[in-house]
């Protein structure tokens, strides 16, 4: 029998570890007496979505009680109308309930730590910050190797229960007198993006295809527009382009969002974020992303679709086109025109480019991280590649995707990749 992959069953797992218990902070399932039980403490609390990333903070002033969540904040006058104005602020059936983290708290951030195999050793790949402080800098590193050390066992703990899960995410802090706690602890799945560019970052070869990416925080968002002026945004569960923002910055006091076809104006960092974490983001975790300059048909971005296949034990490239992005769109997902590569490089007027370098440098990266992919995905027998190119013929891997839409092939004027797909996938049934 699996496991519950909720917030509460991880809490259950890593309270279990005598070693683990002292650096938890307390979580409990959410109801009316869990509630007012912590309110008596009189300290502020943060109420947690057992799946997903949905957040409430509940805080007292003015002898009043204030719910605030992603878009709002409510006020309450006494505990008897907290709980049911609580219940009608949440969307989801089940939620964690645990105290607030404090003033005297020096850092807070997220380890992604990540393993190859089910029996690899964890790793630390990387930390992410969520707040900028100097002296926040200064103490990580002075607690580094214990912070690796409490990491490391946790993942253990929760890698014996959750087989199939590779990369997880624990926010983690340190308060003034050197006391570290971890606050959640996040799985992502093969599904997740965070999870696959770990997957792929660790061949070497592939490295210098893959776009700079970070788990989407505060502070990640400030760094990565001041690095590279233009970023993408992304849901690290989604497909089909849903969800993906991207921000330019066009000056210091000016920064243009772009999602879809609409593009907001804001005046800094700070209220750009708010904006897009207020109307934008889902209930879901975002990476960030650096934004590669595409080349452009008409002034329209294109990428390139990759399917590779499993037949016969073998994998091959079944189908390959390039997607033409819709006018005013970012992404390619909503394309109004589906090419071949070599009409594509044509049309893009990338004519100094060798044609036959590319689809070999393209077929070898496809093929290098479709079987990391697939090393601890048994079953896996599909992967639809989006693969970004500049102007200059530069190759991006953007993602990989183990449900890719084939229909696309379809619409091509010579429909023989698309029976090629078909056809081995009723025969690999």
């Amino acid at each position: 029998m699996k496991s519950s992959r909720g917030k509460i069953n991880q809490y259950k797992i890593l309270f279990a570890d005598e070693k683990l218990r002292k650096y938890l902070v307390k979580t409990e399932l959410l109801s009316e007496q869990s509630l007012t039980t912590m309110l008596n403490e009189n300290e502020p609390i943060v109420v947690k979505s057992v799946y997903g990333s949905e957040e409430i903070s509940i805080f007292q002033k003015n002898n009043l009680y204030h719910i605030k969540t992603n878009s709002k904040i409510t006020t309450v006058i006494n505990k008897e109308a907290l709980y049911s104005t609580l219940k009608n602020e949440t969307t989801q059936q089940y939620y964690t309930i645990q105290k607030s983290p404090t003033t005297h708290q020096l850092f807070r951030q997220f380890v992604t730590m990540h393993r190859n195999t089910p029996s690899s050793e964890w790793y630390q790949a990387s930390q992410t910050k969520k707040i900028h402080s100097t002296l926040a800098n200064f103490v990580s590193a002075i607690f580094f190797k214990k912070i690796q050390k409490i990491a490391i066992r946790a993942s253990t703990k929760l890698g014996e229960s959750f087989t199939d899960c590779h990369t997880i995410v624990l926010d983690i802090a340190c308060d003034l007198y050197g006391d570290i706690r971890i606050f959640d602890s996040v799985l992502h799945l093969s599904n997740s993006k965070w999870s696959q560019y770990h997957e792929l970052r660790r061949n070497r070869e592939l490295h210098k295809y893959l776009p700079n990416t970070e788990l989407l925080t505060p502070e990640t968002f400030r760094l990565y527009l001041q690095r590279y002026k233009s970023i993408i945004l992304k849901p690290c569960i989604g497909q089909n382009g849903i969800g993906v923002i991207q921000i330019r910055r066009k000056s210091d006091a000016t920064y243009e969002i772009h999602m879809g076809i609409k593009k907001v104006i804001k005046p800094s960092v700070k209220k750009a974020f708010k904006y897009i974490k207020q109307n934008l983001l889902s209930e879901n975790e975002y990476i960030v992303q650096q934004r590669i300059a595409l080349a452009t048909i008409n002034k329209s971005p294109i990428d390139i679709r990759v399917v590779l296949q499993k037949t016969d034990g073998i994998w091959k490239i079944t189908g390959k086109l390039v997607k033409v992005a819709g006018e005013q769109f970012i992404i390619t997902n909503a394309a109004q025109k589906l090419l071949t590569l070599e009409k594509a490089l044509y049309d893009a007027k990338i004519t100094r480019v060798d044609i036959k370098k590319i689809e070999y440098r393209l077929n070898k990266i496809c093929m290098i991280a479709t079987e990391l992919l697939a090393e601890n995905n048994a079953g896996l027998k599909i992967v639809g590649f989006d693969i970004g190119m500049t102007k200059r013929g530069e190759l991006w891997i953007f993602e990989g995707n183990k449900v890719p839409d084939i229909k696309m092939f379809n619409d091509l004027e010579d429909k023989t990749m698309y029976k090629t797909i078909l056809n081995i996938r009723n025969t690999s049934k």
